[in-house]
């Protein structure tokens, strides 16, 4: 398999150089390529395309806002990365939607390959490179119409509370993604990683929110037609379900409370793969639906023999551009197969798992034995709680 390529664009010399000397030693891993300003980076780009663009922001003539722009026009299967000094407002508002992830200077070497690192395995996963530039392309997940409208309502309301936008941002999984990909993101400087949309909403604060929705338009309303039965109303349904199960399960099982909060965010999130496949892969999703339906397969099992790949892999490939945590990463990827994990640990994997299984037998009257691993559930001592497990899922 041929190496990555990563382009390092930036204006000053003296830090390209320093960047050429911080990544050195991983020079056997990458092909390493460095642009001095961005109309540079672009001819670079149409000799030959880089796999990951990392960019610095403020810079005389093309700022790295308008670079990843015109990446993500021209390149849409390239990463886009900012790396900078600058915690301009203005300009990171402009980025939002063109820069998969944003990171800080001084950024240590460990951190850049790690985050280099984690957006290639899933590409790697995928194996399609058109799966991948569809992946990479979306900004933003549609939100329904009635909840875009109760959340510009509430923005333009005198009496407009952080609790209030937080809440309504919380019941859409698209929206509640973005704006965590958003605040744990390097430019704000937070000392703990964020998996709460309240919190995200307190820490951004109203104007900023504020203008995302209504300047920026990062969240957009949409109409996406259902397809045999499969609509954005029943992939939010479920998802938000599973989410809150997934969060009563996890103390159940004596998980402590940010792995309580994970379980929350990753079940809700866990089908964003689904709702990826709803809007960009219709062709496909209908083949999927159609084949589960007459071979009596799991939509999980007919993905992989239509598409080559499950929505789990696809959700957590986006989530894994965004920059998410990786435990919610993982959770996603994982909640079909969670036997694959390295350390087959009770986590907020296992509560996602679980309340997977359950809320398909609770809400679809299916057969439990379709969604859970017993073999991974016995190993973590839980087979035999199953009952009252299941009863946490309908009950507080």
């Amino acid at each position: 398999m041929p190496k990555a390529s990563i382009l390092f664009v930036d204006d000053d010399p003296s830090i390209l150089s320093g960047l050429r000397r911080m990544m050195h030693p991983f020079r056997d891993e990458y092909e390493l390529l460095f642009a001095n300003g961005g109309q540079e980076a672009l001819d670079m780009m149409g000799q030959k395309p880089s796999d990951i663009v990392i960019s610095d922001m403020r810079m005389p003539g093309m700022t790295g806002a308008e670079l990843l722009h015109k990446i993500y026009d021209d390149y849409p299967g390239t990463i886009r990365f900012i790396l900078s000094g600058h915690s301009d407002r203005a300009l990171i508002m402009q980025s939002v939607g063109f820069a998969h992830q944003y990171l800080a200077k001084p950024c240590d070497p460990e951190t850049l390959r790690n985050s280099i690192n984690r957006s290639l395995a899933l590409q790697n996963l995928l194996g399609n490179p058109y799966l991948h530039k569809c992946i990479a392309n979306i900004k933003s997940l549609p939100t329904p119409p009635l909840l875009y409208k109760a959340l510009v309502l509430e923005l333009q309301s005198e009496e407009v509370s952080v609790k209030s936008i937080g809440e309504i941002i919380s019941r859409d999984i698209g929206m509640t993604a973005k704006l965590l990909q958003i605040v744990n993101s390097a430019f704000f400087g937070l000392p703990t990683r964020v998996d709460d949309a309240v919190r995200a909403v307190n820490l951004l604060g109203l104007d900023t929110v504020r203008a995302l929705v209504l300047a920026v338009g990062i969240f957009e309303q949409s109409q996406v037609p259902p397809l045999l039965g499969m609509s954005v109303d029943s992939i939010y349904l479920h998802s938000l379900s599973v989410g809150t199960a997934a969060k009563r399960l996890a103390k159940a099982i004596g998980l402590d409370q940010r792995q309580a909060d994970e379980a929350l965010m990753a079940g809700m999130m866990h089908d964003i793969g689904q709702l990826v496949c709803l809007i960009h892969l219709r062709e496909e999703l209908q083949e999927v639906l159609e084949v589960s339906r007459q071979k009596r397969l799991s939509l999980y099992r007919a993905e992989i023999e239509i598409i080559g790949v499950s929505h789990a892999d696809i959700g957590a490939h986006l989530l894994s551009l965004w920059g998410l945590p990786t435990a919610i990463v993982e959770a996603v990827a994982l909640h079909h197969k969670p036997a694959d994990h390295v350390y087959p640990n009770p986590s907020a994997l296992t509560a996602v798992h679980l309340a997977n299984a359950f809320m398909h037998q609770i809400a679809d009257n299916d057969d439990i034995n379709r969604h859970l691993d017993m073999d991974y559930i016995s190993k973590l001592g839980l087979a035999d709680r199953l009952p009252e497990l299941r009863d946490k899922c309908v009950t507080e």
